[in-house]
């Protein structure tokens, strides 16, 4: 379907010229929507539409034709006398801002804001929010692409041999350079939404996807369909690519954005609109730069085209475009989103790599609104059907509103035939050990590489060897084990695992393990176990490592956990393990009397793990939340119940321990987002001082958002005890209007750690020989810790500097004097 077709007419001796063609980026090969095509030196002409195509008849004779997008720089071509002409328009994208600077008389009043406020006055009518509910048909294509390939990786022979593939089937760029295409998938699911409570629904009908390194088609399938691909922008904030940009429709809107009205009578696709360019008034802010269509009738959004320019305070992505057209149902009710197209541009992260294009493109029909649906219609988020995967091309082809290109259709075999090349596989396989921190070989994959090799002064130099069986070997079963040696205690270490999964309908797996190791019993804290940071965790084995707070470990674990429902978890285990200690430690051992050195421990786990609104996305080998909320992530609160059992396998102390938690990421708009974890806890029993809450220090320089960083390991304990850990990350809002600073798009971010808690006087006579170790209890102040910090050095480094406030005299034999400052670092990969 073409946008609009214009017809003059003239004598009819005149002759008729039939003008059409394509009108596409020349970068990115996208379409470029409502770009004008007109008589050179005329204002005759037409536009063209979502899909970049155009057709205009003529009945003149012309010479040329000019075409001209805001964000483009305008061209034009010649035109023959022949009757029907093809003219595939490239445009190139401006190097300047999407509108120039102009200079208004005195007393102007900017013909676009009396439109805004319209537009946000009848923003909650307009918003598809307002219906009660909605559901449509969908289809979505995604593409991911290699492209911008550096020199020193065309000179390689599996990218020269991939590339000349390409080049024969066609497979190009905007410039007729190959391009490498990496992954390909299509996916028809029925979508349905409600307001009140808020919940979606996905049903995947039938899904297709090739790639080179994407083997799981479970969990390609669910992040392929429409659930991951809505936005909208009468939110005051568009999410994407796990950032908060500001909606150019936000009720702040005279606040972010610049505006220009460009046309008060655009006619697209017959429908009369507002045509309104906008640009942040800030380069560096988490922003769109495009133009938005307003219905004349009812003041909606009938289309838009939102691009995050490469100023933005954003890494490694080079742009964001996304384009979008409402179905127009009727003029008194919500329009729902018919057609959107997203392109990514991830730049070349060296000199030496190549730059990435993802291109989705979604279409939606057969909408139907404000229908009622059972209560348990929304339990389940995603539904894959059985036959989702089957291979059926006339289903596609009966299914796609438009028919695949001969390159697209090549694309899948393309990536097949790559997929073979040697060279590829060990490219994927380094990738994929980056990633996971496992190396895959076969069926074994072995790793995380991170705990390979560590040095402290009990062990000395500790080499580890670690493996876990992969997909590969079993989508069910899962082994597991490792072997270290330290070479200053000449001890081996070694473990061992067996997981099961049972049902993944509702994800069930059962497992058992045993180890024995070096311990420390600060890494026993229910708080570490509730957030277990895996590059603090290999780092705590670096240093000074004091003999008098590590103890030898045999500890044999047994669990059982499955989802009972949407969002809820629950996990039964069992642990028997034995606390050897290399420093003084004695415990009343009840049955005999004595004071004994070693503590075995044998206790019951109960732990119930709740997120609501959250969906879980199931792969071959595991299951993970993700969230589906719309303004603020998903809270996860865990219940954790533990019964410590006497005289069971050896067990010597019986023992009650409840602990809570809840961590929260929000959405704080301008203010970027924050995360906070609260965490509760009560001992109602008498236990040796090791199995009292250890709160979690901090003695490595990694920083460790799960811990208190300027408190030792075993600086304090409780037997109650509430803390909370909060991080804010401002994103640029403070250092994107700093001269010279905002260059360095650094990024500000504030902590603060605060623990409250206290040790019963059963427990503090309980607390022989603790003073040989330097632990103590928390009197009526809060122990209280609060820090700034720079993130996005070179784009990953992140450094804290830290206070403690509190306890800054807290000075023993053991730990020595407290660290009341100290800086931390960090490494992280945020876009």
């Amino acid at each position: 379907m073409f946008n609009v077709l214009f017809i003059f007419t003239f004598p009819a001796s005149a002759q008729t010229i039939i003008l059409k063609g394509k009108v596409t980026d020349a970068v990115t090969g996208e379409p470029v929507t409502y770009a004008s095509i007109v008589i050179r030196g005329t204002s005759i002409g037409t536009n063209s539409n979502f899909n970049g195509l155009y057709q205009l008849v003529i009945v003149k004779k012309i010479d040329s034709i000019t075409v001209s997008c805001v964000g483009y720089r305008t061209r034009s071509f010649p035109v023959t006398s022949a009757a029907k002409q093809t003219i595939n328009i490239r445009l190139e994208p401006a190097s300047n801002a999407l509108m120039e600077v102009r200079i208004s008389p005195k007393g102007y009043v900017n013909p676009a804001w009396e439109i805004m406020r319209q537009v946000i006055l009848h923003k909650e009518k307009n918003d598809p929010r307002n219906l009660s509910a909605y559901q449509y048909e969908s289809y979505s294509r995604m593409e991911l692409d290699a492209n911008h390939l550096s020199e020193k990786l065309l000179k390689k022979k599996f990218i020269d041999k991939a590339l000349t593939l390409a080049d024969s089937m066609k497979i190009i760029d905007a410039d007729h350079i190959p391009i490498l295409p990496l992954f390909l998938s299509e996916t028809v699911s029925d979508y349905y939404y409600r307001s009140k409570p808020e919940a979606k629904r996905e049903d995947i009908r039938r899904t297709k996807a090739n790639g080179i390194g994407f083997e799981d088609g479970t969990l390609l399938a669910q992040l392929t369909g429409s659930t991951f691909q809505q936005y909208n922008f009468y939110k005051n904030f568009v999410s994407a690519a796990g950032k908060d940009f500001v909606s150019p429709l936000t009720d702040n809107w005279k606040t972010w954005y610049d505006y220009e009205l460009d046309n008060r009578n655009a006619i697209i696709e017959g429908k009369a609109c507002y045509q309104i360019s906008f640009k942040p008034k800030r380069p560096q802010d988490l922003a769109f730069t495009g133009i938005i269509w307003i219905a004349k009738e009812n003041y909606a959004l009938y289309q838009i085209k939102a691009t995050v320019e490469p100023t933005a305070n954003l890494n490694f992505i080079h742009q964001i475009t996304i384009q979008q057209q409402m179905d127009a149902l009727k003029t008194d009710q919500a329009w729902l989103p018919q057609k959107t197209r997203i392109l990514v541009e991830v730049g070349q992260l060296s000199s030496n790599s190549s730059g990435l294009l993802a291109k989705l493109y979604t279409v939606n029909k057969n909408a139907t609104v404000n229908k009622a649906y059972p209560p348990d219609f929304f339990k389940d988020n995603i539904i894959i059907a059985d036959d989702a995967q089957k291979k059926d091309e006339n289903f596609w082809n009966t299914h796609r509103p438009d028919s695949l290109t001969l390159a697209e259709k090549s694309v899948y075999h393309l990536i097949d035939t790559v997929k073979d090349i040697p060279t590829v596989k060990n490219y994927l396989m380094a990738a994929d050990m980056l990633i996971n921190g496992y190396y895959r070989a076969g069926n074994l994959s072995f790793g995380p590489f991170l705990n390979t090799y560590s040095y402290n002064e009990v062990e000395g130099n500790r080499l580890r060897l670690g493996f876990k069986t992969n997909s590969n070997f079993n989508k069910k079963w899962i082994l597991g084990g490792y072997m270290a040696y330290g070479t200053k205690d000449q001890d081996v270490k070694y473990g061992t695992s067996v997981d099961y999964i049972l049902s993944r309908k509702h994800w069930t797996e059962t497992g058992i393990s045993f180890s024995h190791d070096l311990n420390q019993v600060a890494l026993l804290s229910d708080n570490y176990l509730y957030q277990r940071n895996n590059l603090f965790a290999a780092f705590t084995r670096f240093g000074r490592i004091s003999r008098r707070k590590v103890f030898d470990q045999d500890m044999l674990n047994i669990y059982i956990k499955r989802d009972l429902f949407k969002g809820f978890t629950e996990k039964i285990g069992y642990s028997n393990w034995s606390l050897d200690p290399l420093f003084p430690f004695l415990f009343n051992e009840p049955v005999r009397g004595v004071l004994s050195p070693i503590l075995v421990v044998s206790e019951l786990q109960f732990e119930s793990r709740w997120s609501p609104g959250a969906q879980t996305l199931l792969s071959e080998t595991f299951n993970r939340p993700v969230n589906l909320k719309t303004n603020v992530t998903s809270p996860v609160f865990t219940f954790r119940y533990t019964l410590g059992l006497k005289n069971v396998l050896s067990g010597d102390v019986a023992y009650q321990k409840f602990s809570f938690n809840v961590t929260q990421t929000l959405k704080l708009g301008s203010m970027g987002r924050g995360k906070y974890s609260l965490s509760l806890g009560y001992i109602p029993s008498t236990v040796p001082y090791p199995l009292l809450e250890n709160h979690l220090g901090n003695q490595t320089f990694i920083y460790n958002p799960n811990a208190f960083n300027l408190m030792h390991f075993f600086e304090f304990a409780s037997d109650k005890y509430a803390s909370l850990n909060y991080t804010q990350h401002f994103e640029g809002l403070l250092f994107n209007s700093i001269p010279v600073i905002k260059n360095f798009n650094w990024r500000l971010v504030g902590t603060t750690n605060i623990l409250y808690g206290g040790i019963s006087q059963a427990n503090q006579a309980n607390m022989i020989n603790s003073s040989a170790i330097g632990l103590r209890g928390l009197n009526h102040v809060p122990y209280l810790e609060a820090g700034y910090g720079i993130e996005n050095i070179f784009k990953f480094l992140r450094v804290d500097f830290i206070h403690r406030l509190t306890y800054r005299d807290n000075y023993n034999s053991i730990n020595g004097g407290p660290r009341n400052f100290g800086i931390k670092i960090s490494a992280q990969i945020r876009l």
